[in-house]
């Protein structure tokens, strides 16, 4: 039986407008066959295979081909701009930012090194505690990138699936994740997690040499073996 979310006593936002009221399930999908652009929407968990259940568009995801930066641009659901995320042209740190104030990130992803698995962890300025810096932890669960668990304090708060496998080998074929997000999670920071995992969804997870003063628990890590992913 897969492990429950945790329900966030203190919600982790980038935009505290967009944390979730209760535990929501995403559908993140490539919007053409360009493989840059994502839309978003929410789906009813007990429906979630089902591509009638999409609600309507909750955010975008507009990219730039080839790009060095693989900078993504993302909406609201009106088309207003809420922050980009980008890396540098060499490097494999990625940044959260408000367009024309890129000295000061809102959030740092920094790939950490394993084998086969998707491996980095977050630093953030949480919007929803004054700006208090915090640390999300990303975690593969399988090699072949089908489930990664996110965790905060050793918590369970978001847990993100490939939706097709078959879809990851066919050239042009438009690929979805699904992402069960916990209650008090920003549902926008949600969908730039699972669109770093998109972006990264061909490489391997080399070390980022970005370090933060933040301390990680003790269990901070608590899924550090590979193991199958369940069929389903």
């Amino acid at each position: 039986m897969a492990a429950e979310l945790a329900l966030l006593k203190q919600p982790v936002a980038l935009r505290p407008e967009h944390i979730a009221s209760a535990p929501t399930t995403l559908r993140i999908k490539h919007a053409n066959r360009t493989g840059v652009d994502y839309k978003v929407t929410t789906v009813a968990p007990e429906a979630s295979s089902s591509k009638d259940s999409e609600s309507t568009v909750l955010f975008t995801v507009d990219g730039e081909f080839a790009s060095w930066s693989q900078r993504r641009v993302f909406r609201d659901a009106n088309g207003l701009p809420l922050f980009n995320l980008r890396r540098k042209s060499t490097g494999v740190t990625f940044f959260i930012e408000i367009p024309g104030d890129e000295d000061r990130p809102l959030a740092t992803f920094a790939p950490r090194s394993s084998v086969l698995k998707d491996k980095c962890d977050i630093y953030l300025a949480n919007a929803a505690a004054d700006g208090e810096e915090v640390m999300l932890e990303v975690r593969g669960q399988d090699i072949w990138k089908r489930w990664t668990h996110v965790y905060f304090n050793g918590a369970l708060v978001m847990r993100t699936k490939l939706a097709d496998m078959v879809a990851v080998y066919v050239p042009g074929k438009r690929i979805s994740w699904e992402a069960e997000v916990a209650e008090g999670m920003d549902l926008s920071l949600a969908t730039a997690i699972t669109v770093f995992l998109a972006e990264n969804l061909y490489n391997s997870s080399y070390p980022s040499s970005y370090s933060s003063n933040t301390k990680k628990p003790e269990d901070a890590d608590p899924t550090d073996t590979v193991h199958i992913a369940p069929t389903k």
